[in-house]
């Protein structure tokens, strides 16, 4: 059943108590182009005071000493709900069976924007910490005022307040404010006195359910009466093409067949089970536009001759002048590939068509439900208050699945129907089918330095991205950073990292390049040039831990190291070795050691978890993961023909924490930071093991043939 907020509040109880949370305003920013709609809270009081306010999480106490979170962040598998169990539970002093976490939810979670990067533990997860330390304030004095007590002769127990020395006296929370609601403005990327938050350790409060099959996923969904959709991928781009024609006699004669159908320039198909649309889709005869654009693909040359400035990423002082005024100048090019996100789980949904007060219901696996809700309303022309849109356990996003338009098309094809439909995309329709990709870029890198190694200019024209993660790792006076944009048939996505992975390969390699020209150690290169202390912390520790300087290399064995600033605060460093087979070429990653300067460690074992796959992918990045693409179509089609790492590629992974900077004691995440120096790092160590600089990623065992050949 479908409720209202209003029907909602009051399912929970009615006269509980209602924790309003509400963030610093830029700290969990909209990213979706749309209007918010106002918030009806559900009573006189909330009304009053709440109106056109913007609230991003709710706390709720109801009887029996129950707390329920809501928010709209999802569960990734990145174990955001463990982390908000883990801070809620000992901020509340609650038992784990006592909490309840609704998480992405558009009829019961307000909207704080997507799940992407680092902003769920770092936002979310450290907001709930201050919210729940705020609360206990509060009830405290709530609890002076019913009782008659001074409050400092109140203790905070097990989500109520206690009259110290009385053991078993205690009023709950729910009774301390039955019928109210209040506001709490947080500011997440504060440090905080007081109460001290301690990691115990809580394991994934889904690992045994993901390991047994328990925890269901969109693709795990049923409905009565339920069929599945599909839609044909087209030959070419779509920006680059148009449907002229479509025959769709022999589909629509198949057996189990429910509709074919051309869909706003599309055609789809509707059958009993997933095997009749495939069927179906295959024996539809299509005209389709050529593209008037080259077959041929030359991206460095396409980025190049229609490349227009974009944005100045960072203008310092007078970069021509420090470069005229440098002892040495290095001027060099790197290449980066086209990505794909590559998550596990395709983009999955499932819509039931309109309820009897025309309400839309979709299940999706998505990173922002309430971008999911937007997209839906608009592409069924239908407010957004009568769709209702819930996320389900997500098995992979990277950012792809921030605007994925599975959502809507579920939605439509549910209509059409007047049936619930299942829409999973297929691997090759998650290549081909949006044709949206992490960009490959062509980064021209200057630097200018002075004869005893201080960095004096630098300048970086990116074409193709945004050209994030260059400014505030090293303290140069003179700086300029500018990303061009170029006109492309496939689209630049939203992927983990953002534009930081591209810029970081080509600025730590091209480090690493001048300190050789200045016959000067890259580590000490880098801690003489680093914009803050906190990185001379994080070279010597990976140093110590990857045993540079002191364990002896083999043949074509090396070391590397890159660094990075990321999301405002986060510092990295990665160290990596690896050894180079000179007759196949093959690239092995030995070791792979990280330190990173991220403040609290809300969830150590999550935090683990997440860096290993960070390093992952940036293996992947480094050595083997790339879409093919010509300028009319995506070649690729399936994982064997894109090569994400093995278990056998991935080497033994070291890991410390520090907090030294920024200020120490706050969050400051490290969700997509650990994907971001590893390629730099395992690039330089390929040169440190071979003496061949590789300019391109990724760094393919044919290349290494190449270059070793031609030396």
């Amino acid at each position: 059943m479908n409720m209202s907020r209003r029907q909602f509040l009051a399912s929970l109880g009615g006269a509980g108590l209602f924790y309003a949370v509400r963030f610093s305003p830029g700290v969990s920013a909209q990213t979706g182009p749309y209007e918010r709609i106002p918030m009806d809270l559900g009573d006189a009081v909330c009304k009053a005071v709440l109106t056109d306010t913007d609230y991003t999480e709710w706390i709720v106490f109801g009887p029996d000493d129950s707390v329920s979170v809501f928010t709209n962040r999802t569960e990734l598998g990145q174990g955001l709900k463990t982390v908000i169990t883990a801070v809620v539970t000992q901020g509340l002093d609650i038992s784990l069976e006592k909490l309840t976490v609704v998480q992405g939810d558009t009829d019961c979670c307000p909207d704080d924007g997507p799940t992407y990067g680092s902003a769920a533990t770092q936002v979310v997860g450290w907001g709930f910490w201050q919210a729940c330390l705020k609360i206990r304030a509060d009830l405290v004095a709530r609890a002076a005022r019913k009782l008659g007590i001074p409050a400092h002769q109140l203790r905070f127990t097990s989500g109520g307040v206690g009259i110290k020395g009385k053991i078993g006296k205690r009023v709950s929370a729910f009774e301390l404010g039955r019928g109210k609601v209040v506001i709490l403005d947080i500011d997440p990327k504060a440090a905080l006195a007081g109460k001290q938050y301690v990691d115990r350790g809580i394991p994934n409060v889904n690992g045994e359910k993901i390991v047994t099959g328990e925890l269901k996923y969109v693709g795990d969904l049923h409905m009565p009466g339920q069929l599945y959709g599909g839609w044909l991928t087209q030959p070419y781009h779509p920006r680059i093409t148009r449907l002229l024609s479509a025959q769709m006699e022999a589909a629509e004669a198949l057996p189990g067949v429910k509709m074919v159908n051309v869909v706003r320039g599309r055609v789809a198909a509707v059958g009993e089970r997933y095997t009749d649309v495939i069927k179906a889709l295959s024996l539809v005869e299509t005209e389709w536009s050529v593209p008037k654009r080259s077959k041929q693909l030359l991206v460095e040359d396409e980025a190049r001759m229609g490349a227009k400035l974009e944005e100045v990423k960072e203008e310092l002082g007078d970069v021509e002048a420090g470069l005229k005024a440098s002892d040495l100048v290095i001027s060099e090019t790197y290449t980066t590939q086209y990505i794909a996100h590559a998550q596990i789980e395709t983009d999955a949904a499932v819509a039931i068509p309109e309820d009897a007060d025309g309400r839309v219901t979709v299940w999706v696996s998505s990173q922002y439900p309430y971008q999911a809700r937007k997209i839906i309303a608009d592409y069924l022309d239908k407010p957004q208050s009568e769709v209702r849109v819930i996320a389900m356990p997500v098995g992979g996003g990277f950012g792809g699945k921030i605007d994925n338009p599975v959502t809507m098309e579920a939605a439509v094809l549910a209509g059409l129907a007047q049936a619930p439909i299942k829409l999973i995309y297929s691997r090759k329709n998650q290549f081909q089918l949006s044709s949206m990709f992490k960009a490959a870029c062509i980064i021209d890198v200057t630097t200018g330095v002075s004869a005893d190694g201080m960095m004096m200019a630098r300048k970086i024209d990116s074409y193709q991205d945004l050209a994030e993660g260059s400014t505030c790792t090293y303290a140069i006076p003179n700086v300029m950073t500018r990303a061009y944009a170029a006109d492309w048939p496939f689209g630049r996505a939203a992927t983990r990292g953002t534009s930081y992975v591209q810029t970081c390969f080509a600025t730590e390699s091209h480090v690493d390049m001048v300190a050789d020209r200045l016959g000067m150690d890259p580590l000490d290169f880098r801690r003489k040039n680093v914009q803050y202390p906190a990185f001379v912390d994080l070279i010597d520790k990976c140093a110590e831990m990857i045993g540079y300087g002191r364990s002896q290399l083999g043949s074509d064995e090396g070391i590397g190291m890159a660094i990075v600033k990321h999301g405002g605060a986060q510092l990295g460093a990665v160290a990596a070795k690896v050894v180079v087979d000179r007759g196949t070429g093959k690239i092995k990653v030995k070791q792979v050691c990280v330190a990173f300067d991220i403040g609290i460690v809300v969830s150590r074992n999550t935090a683990i978890v997440g860096i290993q796959g960070g390093v992952a992918w940036g293996i992947g990045f480094a050595l083997s993961e790339e879409v093919k693409l010509n300028g009319h179509s995506t070649e690729t089609e399936y994982l064997s023909e894109y090569r994400i790492p093995r278990f056998s590629d991935m080497p033994p992974i070291e890991i410390a924490f520090l907090d030294n900077h920024c200020p120490p004691g706050t969050v400051r995440g490290c969700g997509e930071m650990p994907v971001i120096p590893t390629i730099g790092a395992i690039a330089n160590a390929v040169y440190n093991a071979i003496g061949i600089r590789f300019y391109s990623t990724p760094i393919t065992p044919e290349k290494v043939k190449q270059a070793l050949g031609n030396v």
